[in-house]
């Protein structure tokens, strides 16, 4: 692997080494409990993949609106950015394409039915209560969006009683953000309603000194849970989320954005409904769960005001999932059934008699099992799961792990194999611009196969955590875009793409009020012996959480390293390099009174001028004054 030196990477790995910081696995933590990790709950101890959480105190830390921002913090974790808020903005997971993480948001898929993945872009929280993120292959617990990973977005649940917030902030940029919460606990469930919204001006994404690109986001989510008796109980949730996107656009075809007047105006729709039960039977302890999930997606096109064309993806599933618990002697053990079908649907039209108007479908079930068993020391796990298509052919993948804990120095050992696939999404089978791009109906599933072996630390009895993990996994029939002819056409590759890195992560609860964690990523990324473009070496990212207990005053600081990657320059078809570069950004928080909070805070406090998607500019320093209302 070539590792290659810089001031900010050495920072940062000496802030992870001299002050160990846990994102990952919060192994040794009893009080954590994971779900991506076998779709039902467990403990960390028990988890055999490389998973990070992030609880609500460390996203508050973070201190960002918006999910990608967050997730900077996270080891293996690339986000490339095409310009201002609102631009597309994508995660790539240890060198993996970004339509190869499947992204949850309270149990929905939320990547899109028509592109087949996430646009982070669109993600504003004001009521998150967890991040969790599963790295690697992880189809056999969770289907073909998750071959690189899984990222699980939770809205807090109410603890006791009721509370309500009211949050505004304004600054840079000509930005406006206003936030509402109301949460309640009641007898027998739960209830919370919270909406945001959210204005900027933006800039000019071109860089020719044109007009500035703004963007505009609401966001209401409704979430609730009922018990219906001792044994049953209903949850449910509604997100909607409605968005208007300025953006330039290479009009002329020369490979260059041109300040142009371009919009995008979407609604997004994430709901689910499910009925859960847990109840004992002859020494097993059973729980079952039937849900439906609809991801509903529509996007309008505008050119200088006139409409180009209108998309509606979706995505329609449902499954029942049983799981058994029960104990054998001092053998713990757990068994999952999965049964889920899958119908994802495009409705696309441009004008009367348009070659682009159409309306596929796809439509696809899966049977999965998951196994785990912990006897002292030891943790067993083993997935399997197959996906019948009514398109291509049918794929089984698989994925088993095992742990060790080391009591006597406080440590784990944990290794895992799998393999993930990737089904051609409906743009890629059909295409969409039969001017400029056609689909392929012919396209093969890509398959990925991995391992990875980690070691979870804990030290300082308990106050500090330190994971370091090495991973290597290699991609077959990579689907990509050939510009060679025109139209352009998705193809299979045929050559392998290999991926292989270490990530070292961590926290530590210092003394004082003080905390810390932060992550570094070391990765290399080719495919048949070329480096892969957006796929950065060396990432790196430190949080610094200041909370005294006794002081009205608090405040975070953020450092967000990404290194040199390389991207195309579309005007000559070269490679390019995109020089690395470091985000800084942090707030100070002051309690005026028991239930007012008001705090400044920055983003990209040395005004960086980078770009993660070549040609596309970002922002300089922004600075915001905000406000937060609280009660109960």
């Amino acid at each position: 692997m070539r590792i290659h030196k810089s001031l900010p990477l050495a920072l940062a790995a000496s802030s992870i080494l001299i002050s160990p910081a846990v994102l990952a696995q919060d192994a040794q933590d009893d009080d954590v409990i994971l779900i991506t990790a076998a779709r039902v709950p467990i403990p960390a101890d028990d988890a055999t993949a490389s998973i990070t959480r992030l609880d609500a105190a460390d996203i508050q830390a973070r201190g960002s609106v918006f999910a990608a921002d967050i997730l900077r913090a996270v080891p293996g974790l690339a986000v490339s950015h095409s310009g201002a808020p609102g631009a597309l903005t994508q995660i790539r997971a240890r060198g993996a394409e970004a339509n190869h993480v499947l992204v949850l948001i309270d149990g929905v898929e939320a990547n899109n039915p028509f592109t087949g993945e996430a646009d982070f872009a669109h993600f504003a929280f004001n009521d998150l209560g967890s991040i969790e993120v599963s790295r690697g292959e992880q189809s056999a617990l969770w289907g073909a969006d998750a071959i690189g990973g899984v990222v699980r977005l939770t809205t807090a649940r109410p603890e006791t009683g009721m509370t309500t917030s009211l949050g505004l902030e304004g600054g840079e940029f000509g930005t406006f953000h206003g936030d509402g919460r109301i949460a309640s606990t009641f007898e027998r469930g739960w209830l919370t309603l919270s909406g945001s919204a959210y204005r900027s001006d933006g800039i000019d994404v071109s860089g020719t000194g044109g007009e500035e690109d703004g963007y505009e986001n609401e966001t209401v989510n409704l979430a609730g849970g009922y018990a219906l008796n001792d044994i049953v109980r209903f949850e449910g949730s509604a997100r909607w989320l409605s968005y208007e996107s300025a953006f330039d656009s290479d009009t002329d075809f020369d490979g260059l954005l041109n300040d142009v007047d371009r919009n995008t105006d979407g609604q997004t729709v994430f709901a689910r409904a499910a009925l859960l039960a847990e109840h004992s039977a002859g020494g097993f302890r059973i729980e079952h769960e039937l849900a439906v999930q609809l991801t509903d997606d529509e996007v309008e096109n505008y050119a200088d005001g006139a409409s180009t064309g209108r998309s509606l993806g979706q995505r329609l599933q449902s499954h029942y999932e049983v799981t058994g618990r029960w104990s054998t002697g001092e053998t713990q053990h757990r068994l999952t059934g999965l049964v889920e079908h899958d119908r994802d649907r495009l409705k696309s039209f441009t004008a009367p008699g348009a070659g682009s108007n159409q309306s596929p479908s796809i439509e696809a079930s899966a049977f999965a099992a998951d196994y785990g068993l912990d006897h002292g020391a030891l943790t067993l796990t083993a997935s399997v799961r197959r996906d019948i298509h009514d398109r291509f052919d049918d794929a089984t993948t698989w994925r088993v792990g095992a742990g060790w804990a080391f009591e006597t120095v406080d440590g784990r050992a944990r290794v895992s194999f799998g393999e993930g696939v990737k089904n051609p999404g409906i743009y890629e089978l059909f295409g969409y611009f039969p001017g400029s791009f056609v689909g392929n109906p012919n396209l093969d599933p890509e398959r990925s196969s991995g391992w990875e072996i980690g070691w979870d630390q804990t030290l300082l009895d308990g106050r500090a955590t330190l994971s370091a993990v090495y991973f290597e996994s290699e991609l077959e029939d990579e689907i990509y875009t050939d510009y060679s002819s025109f139209p352009s056409t998705a193809l299979n590759a045929a050559s392998l793409s290999n991926r292989s890195g270490v990530e070292l992560s961590g926290s530590w609860d210092i003394s004082g009020g003080w905390s810390a964690f932060g992550s570094l990523s070391l990765l290399e990324s080719e495919e048949n012996g070329v480096a892969e473009i957006r796929r950065p070496e060396q990432l790196a990212s430190l949080t610094l959480d200041w909370h005294p207990a006794n002081l009205d005053w608090s405040g975070a600081l953020t450092i967000d390293h990404t290194g040199d990657q390389l991207d195309t320059d579309f005007s000559t078809f070269r490679t390019v390099t995109l020089d690395a570069y470091t985000l800084v950004g942090g707030q100070v928080r002051w309690k005026a009174t028991d239930a007012l909070e008001l705090y400044v805070r920055g983003e990209n406090l040395l005004d960086e001028e980078y770009q993660d998607v070549f040609g596309y500019h970002t922002p300089g320093r922004g600075l915001y004054l905000g406000l937060r209302l609280r009660n109960g």
